[in-house]
């Protein structure tokens, strides 16, 4: 490990490697900051220009701002009360008091301080995990990497945002995108309705644009008109001492647990990490007592902008690993590794464990090059936090579309990812994670080939499926989610159900002439 650990730093340490990291988490801060975008749009803008990348330089870039994301979202948590990211929402609670009361600067140096500690803390955990689970995992054979795939979509169906009915819902969109095209292994033409030009499938790259770019936009449109007005124009980032932060040790430290742990659950990703590490230390706290929380203290800040951070060494676990991903933007990195010719999973660390160790070495420099640019640059940030939202957005449709068009150098693509767009859009207003519908699309085909050649090998013995204990283990969980879900929504109706006899009972008694 530590051999391909170091080889991984060599391979980043190039000065275009290094450029393109630090690029990147400029980006990240930056995308971050403003309201409205999000790491997955800006991932997705910048999508078709790594086409042409080496690997390796292509994900540094993505990297970078997956991890500068994160911090960007508390600047404007603090200063405008607007989360940047619906992660950083939590920040505001203690953040936004602090600037009310001039500490603005210090507030955005608990923030800066926060996210690198918990980065930090959450490299660790993916260094320590990554190559532990990727050695079991090698000794897998295919009925348990089909396992693997099923189990990933019904954790993140039943995880992500939403019912786990919406989220199959998702899911079974994608394992349809997925089986378009030509079988890989009969030859045989499925759902192309004779059209050539389906013959090779639906176009991957316009699907996660349409998902990731359109959509996103689409929905976020609205947050550009809501007037916001910067609490101070002159921000000057005020680190905490060294002391300060170690005597706070408990805030960063909870939160970072919860953000690697619960990073590491499929779908979930940081929204949730934040408020729980922030209700535990609240509860848990004696100096400051609970109910000083919301007026403005430190470690309102630290807890949640150190789970934010750690999610990210959580989320690259379960995707370098078995190919399933953490949130929405590595379940987009997870698409540019299909494009770039790998095989995301359990063979990932096999067939290419300098790109693995790339990616490591990648999220531990970015998280340094983050501390620095808030250091040094936050007074751009501010700036550009003073100019209108709106104007961005037809520029990132303008780039959307021409990333959908130079995949395949056609327009077609472009109405794929139009369609996909309007999809996504009119499915997340009604409360269906888009997440589900890019991992369906991913995983659809490793499930496919692993399910159909388990069963070649076995004779078409389905038992093969129950044949071994991890085998009967990951069946077990996958039956066990999908019970759970169907008992929680007989619950919800037999609940619903309760409220309506009540309801009708009371309006017997009151109505007229009774």
């Amino acid at each position: 490990m530590l051999e391909g650990l170091i080889q991984g730093f060599v391979e980043m340490s190039s000065l275009s490697n290094l450029a393109l990291l630090f690029v990147g988490t400029a980006l990240g801060i930056l995308v971050g900051a403003l309201p409205g975008l999000s790491s997955p749009m800006a991932i997705i803008v910048l999508l078709p220009i790594t086409f042409a990348m080496e690997t390796l330089p292509a994900f540094a870039i993505m990297i970078g701002i997956y991890v500068g994301t994160k911090l960007g979202g508390s600047f404007s948590a603090i200063l405008l009360r607007t989360p940047g990211t619906p992660a950083s929402a939590c920040t505001a609670v203690d953040g936004y008091p602090m600037a009310l009361r001039g500490e603005a600067g210090l507030a955005l140096g608990y923030a800066t301080m926060g996210s690198t500690a918990g980065g930090l803390l959450g490299w660790v955990a993916a260094v320590t995990a990554i190559p532990f689970i990727a050695t079991i995992a090698l000794d897998s054979a295919p009925p348990d990497i089909a396992l693997i795939g099923i189990a990933g979509l019904v954790m993140v169906s039943a995880f992500a945002r939403g019912s786990m009915v919406k989220g199959f819902a998702g899911v079974l969109v994608g394992l349809l995108i997925s089986s378009v095209g030509m079988d890989g292994q009969d030859a045989v033409m499925r759902y192309t309705f004779s059209l050539p030009i389906l013959e090779s499938g639906v176009p991957f790259a316009a699907v996660l644009v349409g998902v990731f770019g359109f959509a996103v936009v689409f929905s976020d449109i609205a947050m550009t008109v809501k007037g916001t007005e910067l609490l101070t124009r002159d921000v000057k980032l005020n680190l905490p001492g060294l002391g300060d932060l170690l005597r706070r040790w408990k805030a960063w430290v909870i939160g970072a647990a919860y953000g690697i742990g619960i990073g590491a659950i499929p779908g979930v990703g940081a929204d949730g990490s934040t408020w729980l590490s922030y209700a535990t230390v609240k509860n848990q706290s004696k100096n400051p007592p609970p109910e000083a929380f919301g007026t403005g203290v430190p470690e309102g800040i630290l807890a949640p902008e150190s789970s934010n951070n750690a999610t990210t060494g959580g989320a690259l676990v379960p995707m370098l690993t078995l190919g399933i991903p953490g949130d929405g933007s590595t379940a987009i990195m997870l698409g540019a590794m299909v494009m770039h010719g790998l095989t995301p999973g359990v063979s990932l660390m096999r067939d290419d464990p300098h790109i693995v160790y790339g990616l490591l070495a990648a999220l531990l420099i970015a998280t340094v090059f983050m501390f620095i640019i808030a250091w040094t640059a936050i007074g751009s940030f501010v700036f550009v936090l003073q100019r209108e939202r709106s104007v961005l957005f037809p520029f990132i449709l303008v780039f959307a579309t021409i990333g959908a068009f130079s995949s395949a150098n056609m327009l077609f693509p472009v109405y794929v990812a139009i369609i996909f767009g309007l999809l996504g859009f009119w499915l997340e207003g009604r409360g269906f994670p888009v997440v589900t519908i890019v991992l369906g699309a991913i995983l659809g085909p490793i499930i496919e080939y692993n399910i159909r050649l388990g069963l070649a090998l076995s004779g078409g013995e389905w038992t093969t499926f129950v044949g071994t204990w991890p085998r009967m283990v990951l069946a077990s969980v996958i039956v066990i989610l999908i019970g759970i879900e169907i008992r929680s929504a007989f619950k919800a109706r037999s609940a619903a159900n309760r409220l309506k006899d009540q309801s009708e009972e009371r309006t017997g008694r009151l109505a007229p002439g009774d």
